[in-house]
């Protein structure tokens, strides 16, 4: 496997800062809102999901360039958390050398926890927003990709709302990008024949579970031969209600602002007080930088900026409850029937272990192949993605050359 060894873990020391960066400015390419590219046609809801509106070819910015022969973004149809008819990117990414035999495409989803779309991959990758906070990191995740003669495509999952977090978004917008690039005659894949593999850490991660395990009703007809997940978030409900004093405690009232633009009935400002107002319309702009908002309170507690005395109190009340159980893994969504590999550090103290522990039992239980890494090593979540990366590649690679998917389901595990 052709991985730059020394220079994966200089970039992955880097990490520790990736939501860190103070907001940057946009360079010359057009920032989304006034780029009438991203702009559907009319008559959205006549175009199958996956459907290709739009396309251009664009020059990227980072490590991922000299590996890259093209890159077209793709302006495609796909479908929201309610089932709306909604338009969002995706870039389509030519290796510089394929592989030899069957081209291979692998959907990899980044990280972006955004609000705006100022933070959304096709336009941080094209050098906006000096790319964004995210971009240098993974742009050399994706290199990497290319160096294995793979085409990559990474969507804009959260869709042109950023609804960061939103699972049933998230996926469906993951599962039509690759509806969007098989169909994307210039690219010169298979079609629905085309092996795929799917990945993510993070927020990644929730799009990458979401779209693995809609794909079996959603889109049945991909060929997806290995999904990787890092860093995994089954449930909304066990990370809201445990954030009080973390570090981490920000991702409350972002995670919180992207639900209530999916499903206004939250009515999120009633349950914020001035305060929380106030962060949530801030985190709204990504006033604190591309995925800002996970990171702006620090040791925050739910007392500060909702009407509730602590976390859990909040996720617990009926609004919140309502809206929490649409995004459970578990029970909102079927089981996936792709080979599956998940990574989580046993001390993350975000990505918790103990849902993941379980999500893995519910569906070790329903007949799921999942390879599960519990690794006491990785401590953080930050520090959990350098361990996960070159398990995640090594995974899609074996799936990719036809090797049995490790099943530690058969063995009790989970």
């Amino acid at each position: 496997m052709r991985i730059r060894q020394l220079q994966l873990m200089a970039v992955l020391a880097a990490a520790v800062t990736w939501f860190a960066i103070a907001p940057a400015i946009a360079g010359a390419v057009t920032p989304p809102n006034q780029d009438p590219f991203y702009t559907p046609p009319p008559h959205l809801g006549s175009y199958r999901p996956g459907t290709v509106l739009r396309w251009r070819q664009v020059e990227l910015v980072g490590a991922m360039v000299p590996e890259t022969q093209a890159a077209e973004e793709l302006l495609y149809r796909t479908t929201n958390a309610t089932g709306q008819p909604v338009a969002t990117v995706a870039t389509l990414m030519i290796p510089a050398f394929p592989a030899p035999g069957r081209r291979k495409l692998v959907s990899y989803q980044t990280f972006y926890d955004s609000l705006t779309l100022n933070c959304a991959p096709s336009y941080t990758m094209r050098g906006g927003n000096n790319g964004g906070s995210t971009q240098p990191l993974e742009s050399e995740f994706i290199g990497q990709e290319l160096q294995q003669g793979w085409d990559v495509v990474v969507p804009d999952y959260e869709g042109p709302h950023s609804e960061w977090a939103v699972g049933p978004m998230l996926g469906r917008a993951t599962l039509d990008a690759v509806r969007a690039a098989e169909s994307f005659a210039p690219a010169g894949l298979e079609g629905a024949r085309t092996p795929v593999g799917m990945n993510g850490y993070s927020g990644g991660a929730i799009a990458s579970n979401w779209a693995e395990a809609l794909a079996p009703n959603y889109a049945p007809g991909l060929n997806i031969v290995a999904v990787a997940a890092g860093g995994i978030f089954p449930n909304l409900d066990y990370t809201i209600s445990t954030l009080d004093g973390s570090v981490w405690y920000g991702v409350q009232i972002g995670v919180l602002v992207a639900i209530n633009r999916a499903y206004p009935q939250l009515n999120l400002s009633s349950l914020l007080n001035p305060n929380g107002q106030a962060l949530a319309a801030q985190d709204g702009q990504d006033a604190d930088g591309c995925a800002g908002a996970a990171t702006n309170e620090p040791a925050g507690n739910a007392s500060e900026f909702t009407i509730f005395p602590g976390s859990e109190a909040l996720a617990a009340t009926p609004e919140v409850r309502t809206v929490l159980d649409k995004l459970d893994m578990e029970t909102a969504a079927p089981v996936p029937t792709a080979p599956s590999f998940f990574y989580n550090a046993i001390n993350d103290e975000l990505a918790h272990i103990q849902p993941v522990d379980h999500l893995v039992t519910y569906y070790c239980a329903h007949g799921a192949s999942i390879d599960y890494d519990r690794d006491p090593v990785g401590g953080s979540h930050v520090g959990g993605l350098s361990m996960y990366w070159p398990l995640a590649l090594q995974y899609l690679e074996n799936r990719f050359a036809g090797q049995p998917a490790p099943n530690t389901c058969r063995a009790g595990a989970g």
